[in-house]
């Protein structure tokens, strides 16, 4: 996980914010023991053995941690129906989400320092390869149990605008931020909002950006096209379909409609965007070809395209203009 230097506030500030991690951790759990008790038993209970849910999730700086929560779903279960999140979920589970209160045990990740009071919620481990290098800033800093995100909407908010406001907390963390996410906490949580996306138990997943600095992703009849966020002017045009009848690898097209010196930067952003799609059609990899001399920042094997994890099909030199990109990486 690449570390920057730029948008980091005092050492002071970073020592008084753990001080003040360690007595709000520590205290709520003294505080509130007799109801995370109660919690544990209703879900002993309700839901069988497993109080607590226990996940690998990435912290400050990629570093893996185990995530602390009350289980809030049954176990999966294919012989009962309960496969996907809305099958598993439970009425106790629903209340326990709408309230936070699941999150009762993550006070312990608090005092272990591996997450903060405030900053980027935790998210899942196969995220890490799929953000924009302007979305793995959220990473710069520990994770938290509130951030802008959850005081903004919670997931109701769409992943782009989710992670803009995950990376406007790292830009702008201090003392003074803090104190205003915290004192918005509370009314968000008393308004029950943003709970689940709609139509979701929970949240839908994240395959990868749509919006990258100024250019967005937009569906566009049987294909898509990147446009400019602002003036929604077409900058290119992408096709996806399998390489051949049955493969799991798809075939991306992207026919740049500008030229000069922004047509490599749109390639680029198109490609990595279209990582998403591909992803979420289901597909195992990628291949692409490039213009024929390819007309992009670098050579196959560097520069944008190495960053993007694609590379050169064996066999055609480093120069080859056909790249692919495998999107098998970590199911967690």
């Amino acid at each position: 996980m690449r570390r920057t230097t730029s948008d980091v506030p005092s050492a002071m500030y970073e020592r008084a914010k753990r001080v003040g991690d360690v007595l709000a951790a520590g205290g709520a759990l003294l505080a509130l023991w007799p109801l995370i008790l109660e919690i544990a038993v209703l879900v002993r209970w309700r839901l069988g053995p497993g109080v607590l849910f226990r996940q690998a999730r990435p912290g400050r700086h990629g570093e893996e941690f185990t995530l602390l929560k009350f289980r809030t779903m049954h176990h999966v279960d294919p012989v009962r129906g309960r496969v996907t999140d809305e099958d598993r979920m439970t009425t106790l589970g629903r209340g326990l989400r709408s309230t936070s209160l699941d999150e009762l045990p993550s006070l312990v990740n608090v005092l272990r320092g591996q997450m903060s009071l405030v900053g980027p919620r935790p998210l899942r481990i196969r995220y890490l390869e799929r953000y924009s290098q302007e979305q793995s800033r959220r990473h710069e800093v520990l994770p938290g149990l509130t951030g802008l995100a959850q005081i903004s909407g919670r997931n109701a908010v769409s992943w782009d605008d989710r992670l803009a406001l995950d990376v406007e907390y790292v830009q702008r963390r201090g003392p003074a931020t803090d104190l205003r996410i915290l004192l918005a906490t509370v009314p968000a949580l008393l308004r029950r909002e943003g709970i689940a996306e709609e139509g979701r138990a929970t949240m839908s997943d994240f395959f990868g950006p749509r919006r990258i600095g100024g250019h967005a992703l937009h569906r566009d009849g049987a294909g898509w096209s990147v446009r400019t966020a602002g003036s929604g002017e077409v900058l290119a045009r992408c096709a996806l379909r399998p390489l051949e009848a049955g493969s799991d690898t798809a075939e991306l097209a992207i026919d740049v409609c500008v030229d000069g010196s922004a047509a490599p930067e749109v390639r680029s952003r198109a490609a990595e965007m279209m990582l998403g799609v591909a992803r979420e059609e289901g597909f195992a990899a990628i291949r692409m070809r490039l213009p024929d001399p390819p007309a992009v920042a670098g050579p196959p094997a560097d520069g944008p395209w190495a960053r993007l994890g694609f590379r050169p099909v064996p066999g055609q030199g480093s120069d080859a203009p056909i790249l692919m990109r495998s999107l098998a990486g970590s199911l967690r």
